[in-house]
């Protein structure tokens, strides 16, 4: 078996580039004395949950797993999905109350941009279950972000639940700041 262990620079590297992207942002949102207490929902991107197919519930809980929007990907989810969007949540909710504005406002700016599913396999399986493969496309920090995802899908209540997600190979370079400098 091949050795999977990434190199310690490399880790390093990455992790000060993710710093460096949240510190940008963060300067870039408004001061603490703008700040509310508890995150305004309000001026978040829309969210648009379809789960009346296979093909538009799966995209649809991409979107709310991007932009962490936990209780709508739990709502449109069943089994080992809704189990991580819980888990996701229980953590972003363990975070201080500052953090965890801070952190929702990081992830509403990077994920603003709409999103494209572009599926190119489509099984179906016992049950009316669905496995769907494809591409998920968006911009990330102003640069094309494209990523293999695999959905499983299922029905339940009169629409369709993600089951399982699997996040697949990123396709794209990351921009720079991912990278770490040299």
């Amino acid at each position: 078996m091949a050795d999977k262990r990434i190199p310690a620079p490399l880790v390093l590297a990455a992790a000060s580039g993710m710093l460096a992207v949240a510190a940008v942002v963060f300067f870039s949102l408004p001061g603490p004395e703008d700040a509310a207490p508890e995150p305004d929902t309000h001026d978040r991107p829309a969210l648009r949950l379809d789960d009346s197919s296979p093909e538009l519930v799966s995209q649809s809980f991409y979107d709310a797993w991007r932009r962490r929007r936990w209780d709508e990907a739990i709502q449109i989810s069943a089994g080992a999905a809704r189990q991580a969007a819980r888990d996701k949540k229980a953590r972003d909710e363990a975070l201080p109350p500052e953090e965890r504005i801070v952190a929702e406002r990081t992830w509403d700016a990077l994920s603003r941009a709409p999103l494209s599913l572009l599926l190119d396999q489509v099984d179906v399986l016992d049950g009316d279950r669905y496995r769907l493969e494809g591409v998920a496309e968006y911009q990330l920090v102003g640069r094309p972000y494209r990523r293999r995802v695999t959905f499983h899908v299922e029905p339940g209540g009169g629409a369709y639940r993600v089951s399982e997600m699997e996040l697949g190979e990123v396709l794209t370079a990351l921009p720079d700041i991912f990278q770490g400098a040299e």
